[in-house]
């Protein structure tokens, strides 16, 4: 029976992604087209799509639809490129205390990992990655997605977080790989980049010496892969900034603003090179949505926010929201983000769209438009701007813009399509009507 279901697998694998390049071409008709750019919207826009890739883009008035295509009315919809989510943690499934789902670590790779990856896809965001999960787990689903084999968000990961632990310590969990010296960190970096690594991600980097440090990073940029770290206090930036990271994860409220010797050796960074990327996190972390999340708000009984999931699993988180008691948030933690923030903008860092998908509050189904709604309502960004960040930017910051993150003709084929206009009221991206990927429809 094991090699039979061996076979099957095999057989799905191969036929799948054959079966998405033979459906029927598909024309997205009548919407308006917000295309990643920046560029000013198109209205009455046609999307012609063909295998996985975007054919043609036009109008109403100067593409005729052929009729031999599937015929999609956006009519009273915005189109736009598939969101990219930067920071997720796809082994976590909503539960408010990420730390209790670790006793379900065998239930990563089969259960929990395709779940959120699928209720991320349906919830418009086609591309994700995820920042800390075991290699075997995160590598594994990540190749099952891209046979076609599940459905699922495209997964970037980094694969467990290289870390220096304390004297005599173990890693804590299996989203940690433990280095030992500078030779094992380089070898690690290297094994993890082997196994499918897009990112190398360093925790407990203040533990490690100068040599490891550089090993990893060495080692990362010798492959062509960017090194990231926390940025979630002002020591964290001072040392990242001096080890030569690539890009911070979130944003720390443990001072009121950037000292004026981290803004100096910013712009620096910024000016010298090589790019400097940021991914806040402004809704995780007890920052702006922890308040909300205090309340335990409604969204948490959403049906949606649990599909894929086994009755047992499901009862165990809506458990933990019933008893759980957030950290306090900080009184000014809402002014000491929109002022660092500002700052980062000011120095010139590339700002990238991450929600930290899997953290308290921030569920598969509904992180990535919650943060984008933060973005705009209370950071007071521009909703052309953080649609770009979510989209094109967010696939340049990983190497992918020639092939994704904005909707032009060869590109795949990853498209949503939302009611409403997101320029006026940007948490329309809620609830896609169309989600297309790689030119399959899934919604």
């Amino acid at each position: 029976m094991r090699a039979i279901a061996a076979v099957f697998a095999m057989l799905v694998a191969t036929l799948c992604p054959l079966i998405a390049q033979a459906q029927k071409p598909i024309a997205l008709v009548g919407g308006t087209l917000i295309d990643g750019t920046g560029a000013v919207p198109v209205r009455n826009s046609v999307v012609l799509i063909r295998g996985d890739r975007i054919e043609r883009i036009g109008t109403l008035a100067a593409l005729p639809v052929p009729s031999d295509y599937e015929r999609i009315s956006t009519e009273g919809m915005t189109v736009l490129p598939g969101l990219w989510d930067l920071h997720v943690h796809l082994i976590y499934n909503g539960h408010p205390n990420p730390g209790a789902w670790f006793k379900h670590v065998a239930d990563f790779e089969r259960v929990t990992i395709p779940a959120s990856a699928r209720q991320m896809l349906m919830g418009g965001v086609t591309s994700v990655r995820d920042m800390a999960a075991p290699a075997d787990a995160i590598f594994g689903v990540k190749k099952r997605i891209a046979s076609g084999e599940l459905a699922g968000s495209t997964i970037y990961a980094a694969g467990p977080a290289l870390a220096k632990m304390a004297p005599g310590a173990a890693a804590p969990t299996a989203q940690f790989l433990a280095i030992a010296d500078a030779a094992d960190a380089r070898a690690k970096a290297r094994q993890l980049i082997d196994q499918g690594a897009d990112v190398i991600k360093i925790f407990f980097s203040e533990r490690m010496s100068p040599e490891e440090r550089s090993a990893i990073i060495t080692e990362a940029h010798a492959r062509g892969k960017k090194v990231a770290m926390h940025g979630q206090n002002d020591a964290e930036v001072r040392l990242g900034l001096q080890m030569g990271i690539d890009d911070f994860q979130h944003i720390g409220v443990d001072s009121p603003e950037y000292a004026p010797d981290i803004m100096a050796a910013l712009r620096e960074r910024v000016k010298n090179g090589p790019p400097l990327y940021w991914t806040p996190t402004v809704g995780a972390n007890n920052l702006l949505n922890g308040s909300f999340t205090a309340t335990k708000p409604e969204i948490v009984d959403d049906p949606e926010a649990y599909v894929g999931l086994p009755p047992a699993l499901i009862a165990e988180v809506k458990e933990g929201w019933e008893t759980y008691k957030p950290r306090e948030p900080q009184r000014d933690t809402e002014a000491i983000v929109k002022r660092k923030v500002a700052q980062l903008r000011d120095a010139g860092v590339i700002l990238v769209f991450g929600s930290d998908e899997g953290s308290a509050g921030e569920l598969a189904r509904h992180a990535t438009w919650m943060d984008a709604d933060l973005w705009v309502r209370v950071l007071g960004m521009d909703p052309t701007f953080v649609i770009q960040r979510m989209t094109l930017d967010a696939a340049k910051a990983m190497g992918a813009d020639r092939e994704n993150g904005s909707i032009a003709a060869g590109k795949f084929a990853d498209v949503i399509a939302v009611g409403g206009d997101p320029l006026r009221h940007i948490d329309v991206l809620r609830d896609p009507k169309v989600v297309i990927k790689h030119g399959r429809r899934y919604k």
